[in-house]
């Protein structure tokens, strides 16, 4: 049973307009399928008189002849065009044995024009009191409703006069325009411009709940709207005629954009101000578009006391009830890559007495919903904006009205907003909404506009973009496993209503990030920041992350969570604090300390209750960013990146990683109430940098060892008068002298040739070598590739009394490629290339152990002279040219025997064991500093051999060593060649 509101209201959005035309009693309804089909005619003959008459209603064609119940329009409308206004009212009949599906259906269709349920004309029947309703079921397929039907317009003669008609039908409504209860199907790529609904009828209550008779309707007028492959724009309630640009008028779905402007409404919900019921609508959009704004109304209900009313349950007078209400609500919600560009707005109507006589005659818009804080038998549902301020009691001196109390109240309406996987909402104007569910992917982007929600929350990978001239102010913020950011591009000022986003409590957690970059500290205000972790099923913790970037940031907020360092205790966990190196943050905490004087004064604000006091607590993680080659120790170890500006603060701060920043590696370590740079280990790609010198000189110690090698198998064995001769070397080194440390593989190739010379008092070998050599060092994410090129000559000569000395010199070239992974993920590279000097002197004495054995005690000492150029890698890290010095002082014994198996065959091993001392006393500049990257130390050199002639002429040999001890360990090295004797 519903009685309808014949006075609905009045304002723009919900104007109910009867034109001063007629209809025509149809006998039969006309199935318009496939046509073109106009609504409105102009007739001026013997049948009916000078007119424009209305040919538009809906109905099923199903009553008595003449009826006006058989509309003029078949409701399932498809492949048609309509010109005009397509009216519902007619579909339920107010019948009781109505039978009629009260449903429209349009499909594969152009309406140039709208859908409308009231009258249309002047001689509509009225619907009953006790009118039996069903709900309108509206289907949009692939169909579009335009709402750019503005006029209709005769221009004719008759009896030789102008003849002239004009009906206005552009301020009626938009494409979908409803005051009934609605299921609505907007499907397979429509496009409608705009959709307003509004309460056009009531369940009433009986009296009010201030007498014993008073019953409450519980009834709630319900709307649905689904929007699925679909558009939906705003309409127009302006004649479109009237402006253009080049003799170009517009549309009604156009979007202007700024301020208030009915015509830029898509979704309309309007719950009428005198009606004892809520009004209660879900709008879903599924891969769909949104264009243009949300306007949601409500009112309390008629029997809705606001400041309270005396209940008939006692005889006291007392103010105990507030009475009835129903609450409003709209709840809209985008899925699946929904996009909406518009602002979301909430009002109340307030009515406008313009004759005195005490009933409102019109109504116009008021901010918000109706609200009340005066809770006596109703539980509050929302917060309000702009606080709530106490009730004066005469009995004290303080002034409880003046005074902020809270933040609840009723509201006659909510709205929310909620996106879904992957959905996006464009925010313009100013935003006035209860909640804000940002899920699965999706995003807000917020700039040039104001959003307001009570609340607020983010999770599953979304985003929140503050931009430019964007401002977002929430009680309450939640950022889980989501990203807000505010742009460095904001304007913000001190004012509440000036901050990029304000929020009394915003809750970061689970990988989490609120990113507030380079802004002014004045962009984000909050009164508590609570940095939290989850830990998942593996033990794994996800923290959040407050991100100041480069930002030297002030935070005049609380620092807070429940977390503790201690790994043993269940609530172990942290928060992250992410900045760059020049970044700094200071926590000076919300300033409220619930001092003394205010507690004897009992009047402690509201914003002190739970407040935790000191400016931070509870544990944390500091996380550096950036990574960078350029600077020196100077310019970060040590640095201030946090300061508690609050002695009494119990938070634990601790480094959450290592970040590359010039020559080396720092990670934030706590000071008292500070947490400043503290500097660690090289960088890997300084690492290498300083290593290249030491690796260069391997490579060489291992051409200086073949040829050696070289020289001692002359002078064992079968006869040796010189000859060519080809020998693969190779070896694996670790250097780490504490400062450097890096693990490098060499492979090369030296080939000679030599001949025999007899002197007077000895016989020499004098040769020539080249020398080919390639080297891979690494430690970690450092990589160098090397490349070597020498030239030897060397000589040998052995005394009659078997003394031997063996001389060589040496120039070599060196190429290093440098490439590395910063601790930000960022590749570097760099090369370099050297030139250097040897030597080698050997002198040791041949014991022989009859005619095949020997014994050979010697003493060697070696040099290599680098110099190099100065390089800068690709990250800014600057390394000065270098002169690396390497000396190397060995002293030895060699101990062989030689099978000889027939003039022309004979094998001899030998092996070798020997002290090794190093002396490179080097460092080098990096960004100014000088950094230690010589190699030194005692070793031992143990080692094996043979040598085998296969005839006279051609022979073959091989070694292997170890070398350890040192700075530098050879874990193997190893020398296999073949000879050819002259």
């Amino acid at each position: 049973m519903h009685s309808w509101k014949k006075k609905l209201v009045v304002s723009q959005l919900a104007l109910a307009c009867t034109l001063a035309i007629t209809s025509q009693a149809n006998a039969a309804t006309n199935d318009i399928s496939g046509q073109t089909y106009n609504t409105f005619h102009h007739y001026n003959d013997a049948t009916y008189a000078d007119d424009v008459y209305y040919d538009g209603y809906a109905g099923w064609n199903n009553y008595a002849t003449d009826s006006y119940y058989n509309g003029d329009i078949y409701p399932v409308i498809n492949k048609a065009t309509v010109n005009g206004v397509i009216s519902t009212y007619y579909l339920d009949d107010g019948i009781s044995t109505n039978t009629n599906a009260n449903s429209l259906t349009i499909k594969n269709s152009t309406i140039h024009g709208m859908i409308y349920s009231e009258c249309m004309t002047t001689d509509c029947v009225d619907r009953a009191d006790d009118y039996y309703h069903d709900r309108l079921a509206l289907t949009v397929d692939n169909s579009t409703i335009d709402d750019n039907y503005e006029h209709y317009t005769y221009n004719g003669t008759y009896n030789n006069a102008a003849d002239t008609h004009v009906v206005d039908v552009y301020n009626i409504g938009t494409a979908i325009t409803l005051d009934q209860e609605v299921d609505l199907s907007i499907s397979n790529n429509s496009h409608v411009a705009g959709i307003t609904l509004t309460q056009g009828y009531e369940w009433e209550d009986i009296d009010d709940n201030t007498v014993s008779t008073g019953v409450n309707s519980s009834e709630v007028f319900n709307n649905t709207i689904t929007v699925k492959d679909s558009t939906v724009t705003s309409g127009s309630w302006t004649d479109e005629g009237t402006t253009g640009w080049f003799g170009n008028t517009g549309n009604a779905s156009d979007y202007n954009g700024n301020g208030w402007n009915a015509d830029d409404i898509a979704l309309a919900v309007i719950a009428h101000p005198d009606a004892d019921n809520a009004m209660q609508t879900t709008a879903t959009f599924d891969n769909s578009t949104l264009m243009g704004d949300v306007f949601f109304s409500s009112n309390f209900d008629e029997n809705f006391f606001p400041h309270g009313r005396d209940s008939y349950r006692d005889a006291d007078g007392d103010v105990d009830t507030n009475g009835w209400d129903g609450t409003d609500r709209l709840d809209l919600t985008l899925n699946n890559g929904s996009k909406w560009v518009g602002a979301a707005m909430s009002a109340h109507q307030v009515g406008v007495d313009t004759d005195s006589d005490g009933v409102n005659d019109s109504y116009t818009y008021g901010v918000n919903t109706e609200a009340t804080a005066t809770l006596i038998d109703i539980a509050a549902n929302s917060l309000w904006p702009l606080s709530t301020v106490g009730v004066e009691n005469i009995d004290s001196e303080y002034s409880e009205f003046d005074h902020i109390i809270g933040n609840e109240v009723y509201q006659s309406g909510l709205f929310n907003v909620t996106l879904n996987t992957g959905s996006q909402w464009d925010t313009t104007k100013t935003s006035l909404i209860d909640t804000l569910s940002i899920n699965s992917g999706s995003t807000v982007n917020v700039a040039d506009s104001t959003l307001i929600s009570d609340s607020i929350s983010l999770t599953g990978l979304s985003a929140l973009n503050i931009n430019e001239d964007g401002h977002v102010a929430t009680d309450s913020l939640t950022i889980d496993n989501s990203t807000v950011t505010i742009s460095d591009e904001v304007s913000a000022g001190w004012a509440v209503g000036d901050a990029a986003l304000y929020a009394n409590n915003i809750k970061v957690t689970n990988d989490g990030i609120l990113d507030v970059g380079n802004t002014a500290a004045n962009a984000l205000q909050v009164d508590t920041l609570n940095l939290t972790s989850t830990t998942d099923t593996s033990g794994n913790i996800h923290a959040g992350v407050f991100n100041i970037e480069s930002n030297r940031f002030v935070l005049d907020a609380d620092l807070t969570n429940d977390r503790t360092n201690d790994t043993t205790k269940s609530n172990y966990g942290y928060g992250v604090i992410a900045m760059n190196s020049d970044g700094h943050l200071t926590i000076n905490g919300n300033g409220d300390n619930d001092n003394t004087a205010s507690i004897e004064a009992g009047q402690n604000e509201v914003d002190n209750s739970g407040d935790h006091v000191a400016a931070a607590t509870g544990n944390y993680k500091v996380r550096i960013d950036n990574a960078t080659g350029a600077g020196s120790i100077a310019d970060y170890n040590g640095n201030e990146l946090i300061y508690v500006n609050d002695k009494n603060s119990n938070a634990t701060f601790s480094a959450a990683n290592k970040a590359d920043l010039g020559a080396y590696t720092y990670e934030a370590r706590q000071e008292g109430n500070t947490v400043v740079l503290h500097q660690t280990e090289l960088t890997d790609y300084a690492n290498m940098a300083l290593s290249i010198p030491s690796a260069n000189t391997n490579i060489w110690n291992l051409e200086q060892d073949t040829v050696g090698t070289r020289l001692t198998n002359s002078r064992h064995g079968l006869a040796d008068n010189g000859g060519a001769w080809v020998s693969y070397f190779g070896g694996n080194f670790n250097g780490n002298n504490g400062t450097i440390d890096y693990d490098q593989d060499v492979n090369g190739i030296m080939v000679g040739v030599d001949t025999k010379i007899d002197g007077n008092n000895a016989k020499w070998i004098v040769g020539a070598a080249a020398g080919f050599g390639k080297g891979d060092m690494n430690d970690r994410s450092g990589q160098v590739d090397q490349d070597s090129q020498s030239a030897y000559i060397y000589s040998s000569a052995r005394f009659a009394n078997n003394i031997f000395v063996d001389g060589s010199l040496s120039y070599s070239h060196f190429n290093n490629d440098l490439s590395a992974t910063m601790s930000n993920g960022t590749y570097v590279d760099g090369s370099t290339n050297s030139d250097a000097w040897g030597f080698g002197l050997k002198a040791g004495y041949d014991f022989k152990l009859g005619d095949a054995g020997y014994v050979t005690p010697y003493g060697s000492v070696s040099g290599l002279f680098q110099s190099g150029d100065d390089y800068q890698l690709s990250n800014d890290m600057k390394v000065d040219g270098q002169s690396y010095d390497s000396m190397r002082y060995e002293l030895g014994v060699d101990a062989g025997y030689t099978f000889t198996y027939s003039e022309d065959q004979a094998l001899t091993p030998y092996f070798k064991l020997a002290y090794v001392y190093d002396d490179s006393n080097n460092d080098n500049d990096v960004n100014g500093d000088s950094i230690d990257n010589g190699t030194e130390g005692s070793a031992v050199r143990v080692g094996l051999g043979t040598q085998f002639s296969f005839t006279k002429n051609f022979s073959a040999y091989t070694d292997a060593n170890y070398l350890g001890g040192g700075d530098v360990d050879q874990d193997w090295s190893a020398n296999v060649g073949v000879k050819y004797t002259w």
